[in-house]
């Protein structure tokens, strides 16, 4: 199946049989507000109750659990580089609790984006939008935010095939200079090439489905919900 094939099956995906408990767009105001927060805010209690405030959401909102976990794997990562980076230019004593609030901050920014992505399918987010947004920029950022997901799986399978050919492209390779050309050549290349490929076949599907002839376009299978 291609990534075009696999990009709109999800956009018009029938709802679980345990649907979010939040409408669509409830949902993405309070996550867009908890990801303002997580920016504007330095201080530990205020990142503490927008930590509370995040696993409330995650009880109330449904969501896809193994999309959780390999996002947490990624921020988990992502902090501990931050927090590595930190104490290599500070030094120990000054560099680990900044980093530490730092990628505190950064899993408070992505987390709320990440339950709306796993717990919301395309139409709810689209019919959310839509009456906040233009048609054609609902739909262009609801493709896009499901985007993401899609080209995690690409990078992911790109990964895995690579590393069949022999390519080294680990993690701790990395930690030798000279295994950098591999990690370009076989991993970023086709990776952006693939993803400039996906755009290209939505952008034809689009105008196949005569998107734009209609002011609203409607949604399947949830176009009547709210």
């Amino acid at each position: 199946m291609s990534g075009t094939s696999l990009l709109f099956q999800q956009l018009r995906r029938k709802q679980p049989k345990s649907p979010p408990r939040l409408s669509a767009g409830v949902a993405l105001g309070l996550c867009f507000f908890l990801s303002l927060g997580a920016i504007l805010t330095q201080d530990p209690v205020a990142l503490g109750c927008l930590s509370v405030a995040n696993l409330a959401l995650l009880f109330v909102h449904r969501l896809d659990r193994q999309v959780l976990v390999r996002g947490g794997r990624v921020c988990l990562w992502q902090g501990g580089m931050v927090t590595a980076l930190y104490v290599l230019r500070y030094g120990m004593a000054q560099g680990l609790m900044p980093g530490l609030r730092i990628s505190w901050q950064l899993l408070l920014v992505f987390l709320p984006g990440l339950i709306l992505l796993s717990g919301d399918s395309g139409s709810r987010m689209l019919n959310a939008l839509g009456k906040i947004l233009p048609a054609r920029s609902a739909f262009v950022l609801t493709t896009s935010l499901k985007f993401l997901p899609l080209l995690l799986t690409e990078i992911s399978a790109i990964y895995e095939a690579q590393r069949l050919r022999g390519a080294r492209i680990r993690p701790r390779d990395q930690l030798w200079p000279g295994h950098w050309g591999d990690l370009l050549h076989c991993l970023v290349a086709p990776v952006v090439v693939r993803a400039l490929e996906i755009a290209d076949n939505i952008s034809c599907a689009a105008r196949t489905r005569e998107f734009g002839r209609f002011p609203r376009r409607t949604c399947w299978p949830d176009d009547q919900e709210t």
